[in-house]
């Protein structure tokens, strides 16, 4: 019998940080945006999300998604890479990736009422604590119509059975499921409170940190109005061992780039900042990345590729390469170089990479190929004419006089500050090996080209 006391078929609806994962039409929503997924790739992170906050091996996935299907890795990768780009650039860390253990969602399912809207979880610009609480007056007011005291008691039991009994959360699609082999995640409790956790306003602060990175002015400034925020969240959730590393990262890519204004503070702050990071979670992604972050300003290089090895993320394996290149071993810089160039073209520290992988083809006797990695204009390690130097040295090596002898005029019109400041990249690394490398395939042309006052 129709009426007011007949419940709704359950939405299938989980919410996280921000995001509303819609299963029933395979849809991510974050505030205004949405993101419509593969039914693999919804399955996959609804799998993850079920486990959120553990570890869940490749096999588990390829088990529970694709079932007896054969399928490779690739597959997985795809579905990986697929729900990164769907969180986007500020989230996408929220995916990690554990090295030769499998995947972690680094976050925390949050109630939602059976019948809402994704739409209406979400207030634009709000951030992720803008939601409505399931069960809280407002919310109540806002439905669509109103339900009866029996409906709600159903609910409340309903909600109990799922907690103490583990059953789960019910599906209603069950066509979707049957396509997809989704596993049903477990129930996150029916009671939620009206204020946000400690949990939850650090993970906001830490939401707006990466934010405030994305955000207007320089780099520098960009990065130091991260911090502050970064460190509000650890304060309030000392185990949230992303925001440590997020710290870990502003101060060390102060000192890389140039622009600290305590190189020891920052490196003893980075150190500190590393070490709550590895306590927190030793084999997160983040985690081992900011230890190698330390490792490599300590200019402790072969130590530094172990931890961004473990790390995993496309930067990592980037970072990797550059630390073989400060060891002197050039040749073995380039493959992943190269490999996150190609995955990664558009990311922020794309055109630093192209600027180290162009250095590693002069070392290596490839003058022509190494030319255009140094044309990039937004390397945010090397000033425009150091890297205008080293694409003279390609260009003369290469055989392409008439582009030298113009670059070489062009040079000589500018600043002579600018031009006697020191080679960055010839300070970064202390290693007889990558010294000696570099003064014969960099320094040694420039000074025989006339330009005897660089790397003096």
């Amino acid at each position: 019998m129709a009426g007011t006391d007949q419940l709704e078929a359950p939405r299938t609806l989980l919410a996280f940080d921000g995001f509303v994962l819609d299963l029933t039409r395979g849809v991510l929503t974050a505030e205004a945006r949405e993101v419509v997924l593969r039914p693999k790739t919804t399955a996959v992170l609804a799998h993850l999300l079920a486990h959120a906050g553990q570890i869940v091996s490749r096999d588990a996935l390829l088990s529970v998604v694709w079932g007896d299907v054969a399928v490779s890795d690739d597959s997985l990768t795809q579905c990986v890479s697929e729900i990164r780009r769907a969180l986007g650039t500020v989230q996408a860390d929220m995916l990690q990736t554990h090295a030769r253990r499998g995947y972690v969602m680094a976050t925390r399912l949050r109630p939602v009422a059976p019948a809402a809207d994704p739409s209406g979880l979400l207030t634009p610009g709000a951030g992720p604590d803008a939601a409505t609480p399931p069960g809280s007056e407002a919310a109540m007011q806002a439905g669509s119509r109103p339900r009866s005291r029996l409906a709600w008691a159903a609910l409340v039991v309903a909600g109990f059975a799922l907690v103490v009994g583990g059953l789960g959360l019910v599906f209603s699609a069950g066509s979707w499921i049957g396509a997809s082999r989704l596993p049903a995640p477990a129930a996150p409790s029916v009671v939620a409170s009206a204020q946000p956790s400690s949990w939850d306003e650090a993970r906001q602060l830490l939401a707006e940190g990466r934010i405030a990175q994305q955000g207007d002015g320089t780099y520098e400034e960009r990065l130091r109005a991260s911090l502050p925020l970064f460190l509000r969240a650890l304060a309030l959730e000392p185990r949230l061992a992303d925001a440590a590393a997020e710290a870990v990262f502003v101060h060390t890519n102060l000192r890389t780039t140039g622009v600290s204004r305590d190189p020891e503070l920052d490196l003893r702050e980075a150190e500190r900042l590393a070490a709550v990071a590895m306590a927190a979670s030793p084999e997160a992604s983040l985690s081992l990345a900011a230890q190698a972050a330390v490792l490599r300003q300590q200019r402790r290089f072969a130590e530094a590729i172990v931890f961004y090895e473990r790390a995993g993320r496309v930067i990592d394996r980037a970072n990797a390469g550059i630390m073989h290149l400060m060891l002197g071993d050039a040749e073995s810089a380039q493959p992943p170089l190269r490999a996150a160039l190609q995955e990664s073209p558009l990311h922020q520290f794309s055109a630093g990479w192209r600027v180290y992988l162009g250095l590693a083809k002069l070392m290596t006797g490839q003058p022509d190929q190494a030319a255009d990695d140094f044309l990039t204009s937004t390397a945010l390690s090397f000033p425009t004419e150091e890297r205008l130097f080293y694409r003279l040295v390609a260009l003369q090596g290469a055989g392409r006089l008439a582009e030298a002898q113009a670059l070489d005029a062009n040079l000589r019109q500018r600043d002579l500050a600018l031009l006697a400041r020191p080679l960055r990249a010839l300070g970064v690394s202390d290693e007889a090996a990558y010294r000696a490398r570099f003064e014969t395939a960099v320094l040694a042309p420039l000074h025989r080209m006339g330009w005897v006052q660089v790397g003096r």
